[in-house]
């Protein structure tokens, strides 16, 4: 009864000592065979009540902490775990679940010292993991220590992990952990995701990135990926596309990894993707260090926890302070790395006035101005800021920086193909190009064209689709969209997409841009209604699963090419391009084409979506690498 009640939680000191002495050797065998059962069933023990704590002066104010004893919450108190039956495997689970790739050696001298003048308080149990698990509790019980020996854990000592950092958390000589990082040509990326360490899994294969198929994915293989990325083990292995479909091939279906690999190129697969589509795309959410950026900031003053002022703790006169961030230049970037850091999400708007929002009366005074967000920083501290010598000419106050966040958003990508497949050059008379004149859609030396003479155009389709969690809108409301007189229709925003060629050294030497009079659904896939229309001053937007076509022969849906000479050139569009609108992935927003025009025709090939080709591929497009896409 003792072993039994010990082992399921229940020890009560008031059972009779006659208890204990009624047993027969049958039932001690019995028992013991229960025991056995007992410790082949998966630990009941939840994340929080596991802990890595710092024991070394050396540690104890490291963020993240990488070192340290191994404790568990038992009866609300922590105890530590005698060392007699721990192996490697257990460490590597250990590691995993707080968000580090692997563990490595320690200097175990120096623990033993310290265990010997502090006596601790151990766990009654050892645990007995593989290596591959998620996290402690889906390990198998181990041995009942406390029934081993008279003294729990003789001659042993606390349990010591010490885990190997991810590049993006390891501590870098000066400046603390590493706030960005150049790394070689990965294998494998996420995508699509809102937080660090989660994504839509993409692998290279052949130069191009491609998907996985969701069959049979599990923990397993989406701990490979994890891992393989310098983070943890997963927390969960998603399927059906929930964090966003991709573009492209589908490399990989079928996967069945081990644990172990170091790659999830290395885990056996099925070659044949046949009847994949990018609605089963494989994603993962893994185990990242706790960093604690969270924090140092919040968002008061909202209608719900999704929204508010933003407020952030900086050090000023050598205290901290809660204060607000200067909105001059505060924009869709910087509310995206506020959304992440606070794991809301994505951000859905950004603002520069907050007076509707009353934040903390106490916090009113600006601490952050000049803030320059790349979107990919995980605090906002790591952004480019003024240091203590603020500038802000508006002030704080009603002008402080507010976002609203989203737990998902759009993605817009554009299908190269269609570019490729109907580019074509005419040649049109200047007074047919009225409307066009008045948009800005012509060259700027087009003012002095005579209305019978011509200007030639580099004509071609855009077919753009939303791969996103969400419905891609215009920022703008409805009663803000601007009319066209000329063309009769709406603009709900200024600039939707933009059209340039470039040469090869990468000067720019003709351009057009799309003002958005239209976003409705065109097509969608196949059970997805269609829900935006502008016909009747009807809602604008492109849904889930469903594309918006731009055609050859609509207005503004060109390049003047009228002063370009023959030769070879790149031609580039860009969706979004000043990010008025949130998305869940910028990357994927750029296509480029290799062009040729000989003063007669036009060819475009090699089309391709910016990032869907390796880094040496890419490489074919010169020019274009200090030439990138900035509006900020």
């Amino acid at each position: 009864c003792r072993i039994l009640l010990h082992i399921t939680g229940i020890w009560s000191k008031n059972i009779p000592v006659i208890v204990y002495t009624a047993f027969y050797a049958s039932d001690i065998l019995y028992l013991l065979d229960a025991v056995s059962m007992i410790q082949m069933v998966n630990l009941d023990i939840h994340v929080e009540d596991v802990r890595i704590r710092a024991i070394l002066s050396s540690y104890r104010k490291r963020i993240p902490v990488t070192e340290g004893y191994v404790e568990v919450k038992d009866g609300g108190k922590w105890k530590q775990i005698c060392n007699a039956e721990w192996n490697e495997f257990n460490s590597r689970v250990i590691c995993g679940m707080f968000g580090f790739p692997g563990e490595r050696k320690f200097n175990a001298r120096v623990y033993k010292m310290f265990a010997r003048r502090r006596k601790p308080t151990y766990w009654d149990f050892s645990v007995n993991c593989t290596g591959t698990e998620a996290h402690l509790s889906n390990c198998k019980l181990g041995q009942i220590l406390a029934m081993k020996s008279n003294e729990t854990c003789a001659g042993g000592m606390p349990v010591v992990v010490s885990c190997i950092p991810g590049r993006a958390f390891a501590p870098a000589p000066m400046t603390g952990y590493r706030k960005a990082f150049r790394q070689e040509q990965p294998l494998v990326r996420l995508r699509g995701g809102a937080i660090v360490g989660e994504g839509r899994v993409e692998v290279m294969k052949n130069g191009e990135w491609g998907t996985i198929c969701d069959d049979h994915w599990n923990l397993l293989s989406a701990t490979v990926v994890c891992r393989e990325l310098g983070f943890g083990s997963a927390k969960e292995a998603l399927s059906g596309g929930q964090l966003g479909q991709g573009m492209g091939p589908v490399h990989m279906n079928e996967v069945k990894c081990s644990g172990f690999e170091k790659s999830i190129t290395e885990c056996p697969f099925n070659k044949e993707a046949l009847g994949c589509s990018h609605e089963e795309d494989a994603a993962v959410r893994c185990n990242v260090p706790a960093m604690g950026f969270e924090q140092r900031l919040r968002l008061r003053g909202g209608r719900n926890p999704f929204e508010g002022r933003v407020e952030v703790l900086m050090e000023r006169n050598g205290s901290l302070v809660w204060g607000t961030v200067c909105s001059e230049g505060w924009g869709t970037m910087e509310a995206m790395v506020v959304c992440r850091q606070l794991g809301l999400g994505f951000a859905s708007s950004a603002f520069q006035e907050t007076w509707y929002w009353p934040g903390e009366v106490s916090a009113d005074g600006v601490v952050m101005s000049g803030v320059r967000c790349s979107g990919t920083e995980m605090s906002l501290s790591h952004c480019l800021h003024h240091g203590p010598h603020l500038s802000c000419p508006r002030g704080g106050g009603r002008n402080s920086a507010g976002v609203s966040c989203s737990e998902t958003a759009p993605d817009l990508v554009l299908n190269p193909q269609v570019v490729e497949q109907t580019t074509y050059m005419e040649d049109r008379l200047m007074f047919m190009l009225q409307c066009a004149y008045e948009e800005n859609c012509l060259a700027s030396n087009s003012d002095q064209t005579p209305a019978n003479a011509y200007r030639r155009l580099l004509r071609f389709s855009s077919q753009i689709h939303n791969n996103g969690q969400s419905d891609f809108k215009p920022k703008a409301a409805k009663h803000l969209w601007v009319w066209h007189d000329c063309h009769r229709h709406y603009h709900s925003m200024e600039v939707f997409t933009t059209y340039d060629l470039f040469s090869l050294n990468g000067t720019k030497v003709a351009e057009g841009h799309k003002a958005s009079f239209c976003l409705e659904d065109s097509e969608c896939d196949e059970g997805i209604e269609k829900k935006y229309e502008c016909a009747n001053f009807g809602e604008q937007g492109i849904t889930v699963g469903c594309w918006d076509t731009y055609r050859h022969d609509i207005d503004c849906q060109w390049v003047d090419i009228t002063d370009v000479k023959p030769g070879d050139y790149i031609f580039q569009i860009v969706i979004n391009p000043n990010y008025e609108v949130p998305e869940s992935d910028y990357t994927n927003n750029i296509t480029k084409c290799k062009c040729r025009y000989d003063g007669h025709r036009v060819w475009m090939y090699s089309c391709h979506n910016d990032g869907s080709l390796s880094s040496e591929t890419e490489m074919m497009y010169p020019g274009l690498l200090n030439n990138q896409v900035t509006h900020r």
